[in-house]
């Protein structure tokens, strides 16, 4: 038998995701303007193990935990249905996203397959012959993945938040975004003179695209995020006054 819910039950969860989505975006804003003004290592945007890149780890694995949080919040037989393994699959790739942030491991790999022999000639074509730059070939290396990936995210907010707009289409802005921070990327580098030729001017240049693009990226993990603690709210919402049976 259901049993009435307490206030008390109805009123931290709700209060929980208000505190938590105020501190995203307030963390977010003040990230983006210290670097827009000039950031120390320790706070670039630009620079890996530091701040910045242990935050969005964070929020990439805080994803993960939203998405099984969905999982368990949708009606048992929603979680048997054709979409069963939509939530627990998101949360695996935002585990490894998790990781990859912290480990820059796409860059590696990218370095690592840029090394072998007949990778000349995409050298050639997209770096401009400049060996210094094959750790940024990786939005074209990983271009297939990272267009499945992105089509994974975009089908399942919509097959599983048809019922609750507001998260699909702040999900929906997220994966927008990054394809966007992405492409960004790679036409700051590959449109770029090789990098011992850099002066002045091409630093500038390539700082302006960075802060713009790794912005985007922190942009995009907060609004994955948000879209998917809003719905879990909403599930809550929705959910029968008691324990689920059956």
């Amino acid at each position: 038998m259901n049993g009435p819910r307490s206030e008390q039950d109805e009123t931290d969860p709700y209060r929980f995701v208000g505190i938590l989505l105020v501190m995203l975006v307030a963390t977010d804003l003040a990230l983006i303007a210290i670097n827009v003004l000039g950031a120390p290592s320790f706070l670039s945007l630009d620079e890996e193990k530091n701040f910045p890149t242990w935050y969005s780890s964070v929020k990439l694995f805080g994803t993960a935990l939203a998405a099984l949080w969905c999982w368990s919040l949708e009606p048992a037989a929603e979680r048997r249905g054709r979409g069963r393994f939509v939530w627990p699959t998101l949360a695996a790739v935002f585990v490894a996203l998790s990781m990859d942030e912290t480990a820059t491991a796409h860059e590696r790999l990218a370095t690592f397959i840029m090394s072998w022999s007949g990778t000349d000639s995409l050298r050639d074509r997209l770096l401009g012959g400049d060996s210094a730059k094959d750790a940024f070939a990786w939005p074209v290396l990983f271009a297939p993945v990272i267009l499945v990936i992105l089509y994974f995210l975009v089908a399942s907010l919509y097959d599983r938040m048809k019922g609750n707009r507001r998260s699909m289409l702040l999900g929906m802005a997220g994966c927008v975004v990054a394809a966007a921070s992405i492409s960004l990327e790679g036409a700051a580098i590959y449109t770029s003179p090789p990098l011992d030729a850099w002066g002045e001017a091409e630093i500038a240049r390539y700082q302006l695209f960075a802060v713009f693009e790794e912005s985007g990226e922190v942009v995009t993990a907060t609004l994955i995020f948000s879209s998917l603690l809003l719905h879990a709210r909403y599930l809550m919402s929705r959910a029968p006054c008691g324990p689920e049976t059956g």
